[in-house]
């Protein structure tokens, strides 16, 4: 069994898993700090996640995936939670893109940065794939994390939440605001929802404020300079 501890949106965890690949894993978040709760991940974990895939995967890699359920579903209790969203940070900013999977949100942050960096915009990727989001008193930051999608994008910052955008693919570029209410249903689907209950109220809670807190739009894009472009000006 490997132990080591990480810390994640300001909170130490402990961890027991099977494979020392998942400490490398995670080596950019580790910490000596006393945890603030413990979870461990045992074969019947990693063997459960087989499931969500048609073709074969490493058991090194399901228990990444093991331990980031675990993980999330103990930070709940702590005021965080998991986001399946591309996030990216302008000048101190943090701006997060949600889609269903294969709509463009890394192709799209990767423009962002592509327009931005050259100016000399401050440009920073959180996180590519599954940011955490803390809530605390009544602001919403997004938090890097290694489970950061397959170009391995994030860095280990805890940066205010500025915008939310709803990416859905167009043949021309177009941005509104919209309430949150019309986003509610996109940003509970990008939420990862805890099976226990007390764990799935306190997501949902921290969704509401979430909502409070932050502005939201939808892009209708194609995969063009032009497309951040119109992204940008409108949200900055």
């Amino acid at each position: 069994m490997e132990r080591f501890t990480l810390k994640l949106a300001g909170v130490a965890i402990g961890v027991s898993c099977q494979y020392n690949s998942t400490k490398e894993y995670c080596r950019d978040y580790l910490t000596d700090a006393a945890p603030d709760f413990s979870v461990s991940v045992s074969a019947e974990d990693i063997e459960a996640e087989r499931p969500y895939f048609e073709e074969e995967r490493s058991s090194r890699f399901l228990e990444t995936l093991a331990l980031y359920r675990r993980i999330s579903d103990g930070l709940a209790s702590y005021g965080v939670f998991l986001l399946h969203g591309s996030a990216i940070a302008v000048d101190g900013e943090v701006y997060i893109f949600i889609a269903p999977s294969g709509t463009g949100k890394s192709t799209h942050t990767s423009l962002w940065r592509r327009l931005l960096i050259p100016r000399g915009h401050e440009v920073v990727m959180v996180n590519d794939d599954k940011p955490l989001i803390r809530v605390t008193a009544g602001r919403v930051f997004a938090c890097g994390t290694p489970w950061n999608g397959a170009h391995r994008l994030s860095t280990n910052v805890s940066l205010p939440v500025k915008a939310i955008c709803l990416l859905e693919r167009g043949e021309s570029n177009f941005i509104e605001e919209i309430s949150s209410s019309r986003a509610l249903a996109a940003l509970y689907r990008s939420a990862y929802r805890p099976k226990k209950a007390e764990a799935l109220d306190a997501v949902l809670g921290m969704l509401d404020e979430v909502m409070r807190g932050v502005r939201f739009y939808r892009l209708e894009c194609d995969i063009s300079a032009d497309a951040a472009e119109t992204a940008y000006n409108m949200m900055k």
